[in-house]
């Protein structure tokens, strides 16, 4: 596994509510990066077939809160943008543009709000698990 991906797996880990160890990491299939770029979906999609359904939902939970910087219940634009523009990636990328950002938010938000809610959340996160089957 390539050096520099290493604090970002292991950020990720406990994001989800898990622990790695660097053994962890060498045990992992190839394909977590591939042409200097760390592929998240892959990354997550290994680490689910450690979690039961409860620690699923956990995790789950855990990231909202992690996301829902002012704990107002809702992951809004704001909050989706910071987060966006701090999570480290292999190459200097230019920041999301507020139409990129709002296109996020509205292929969540079910409800039409403008800000995503835990059930929004959820969903997404679980679709994206059934989309990869």
């Amino acid at each position: 596994m390539e050096e520099e991906f290493r604090p970002q797996m292991k950020k990720m880990a406990v994001a989800m509510g898990a622990s790695l160890t660097e053994q962890d990491i060498d045990r992992m299939p190839p394909g977590m990066t591939s042409q200097g770029i760390f592929h998240y979906s892959r990354f997550l999609e290994y680490m689910r077939q450690f979690k039961t359904s409860e620690q699923r939902e956990e995790a789950i939970e855990k990231a909202f809160r992690m996301l829902d910087k002012d704990g107002s219940g809702y992951i809004e634009w704001n909050e989706i943008k910071y987060i966006l523009s701090t999570v480290p990636t292999a190459t200097p990328s230019a920041p999301l543009s507020d139409e990129e950002v709002e296109a996020m938010i509205q292929a969540v938000d079910t409800d039409g709000d403008g800000r995503i809610d835990y059930r929004e959340f959820s969903d997404m996160v679980k679709m994206e698990k059934e989309l990869k089957k």
